[in-house]
């Protein structure tokens, strides 16, 4: 379960039963950065407006509008807010309209926590990569190229895991030691890759265990 990831996510649980909006801020309120429950899906549609999630969990049947129908309105205003559909097991033939309407998960009652927290922790893992990749933009990509063209073997494989472990600050936290173990590579092949990087000025140590990467170093 990729904790870190679930840490920086908002959850928005919609149920019209009190007992289970209490259960699910218990659990979650321990993992993710925020978790906001309500008790019907027009509640649910205000929460979208004043504290956008990034994921929402929604009860199938409820009163007044159903989670389905919040699933479509939620699609429709953005497509990028991961929706987890949650029913009864007597209430199964409803998972084929919840793909339909491109539901991103499902989840039957009573809870699993264990798998509720697999799953959010993957949607989370999917939205943390997707948000470093739009992030990132062309003109990162092809600096990653430059880079790895200019070194070879293990140490492009080294400079790949720098590059995969920024932080949204374009900072790497890890040390020599970290990385070699992380890559079963020899610690002199990591201080060599790290010094030419840094004799380059691509990297700049900002102190021991902690580097800036430099984005718009020509090369």
């Amino acid at each position: 379960m990729n904790v870190t990831a679930l840490q920086q996510m908002t959850v928005l649980f919609v149920d019209d039963e009190e007992t289970a909006r209490e259960q699910m801020k218990m659990v979650l309120s321990s993992f993710c950065k925020n978790t906001i429950c309500v008790g019907s899906a027009d509640q649910a549609l205000q929460a979208l407006e004043e504290h956008p999630p990034d994921i929402v969990l929604t009860d199938i049947r409820m009163p007044g509008l159903s989670g389905l129908e919040l699933l479509s309105a939620i699609k429709q205003k953005d497509p990028a807010v991961a929706v987890v559909m949650v029913s009864a097991h007597s209430e199964s033939e409803y998972l084929l309209d919840a793909f339909r309407y491109k539901a991103d998960g499902y989840l039957l009652k009573p809870f699993n926590f264990h798998d509720l927290l697999e799953l959010l922790s993957d949607l989370a893992t999917r939205k943390v990569t997707a948000g470093k990749e739009s992030n990132n933009g062309p003109e990162k990509k092809d600096f990653v190229l430059k880079i790895l063209n200019t070194l070879g073997g293990r140490r492009a494989e080294i400079m790949e895991y720098v590059l995969n472990h920024l932080d949204a600050d374009n900072m790497f936290h890890g040390t020599y030691d970290e990385v070699a173990e992380a890559l079963s590579a020899s610690k002199p092949t990591v201080v060599a890759t790290f010094q030419i990087m840094l004799e380059k000025n691509v990297l700049t140590r900002i102190k021991y265990g902690t580097y800036r990467m430099n984005m718009d170093v020509s090369l």
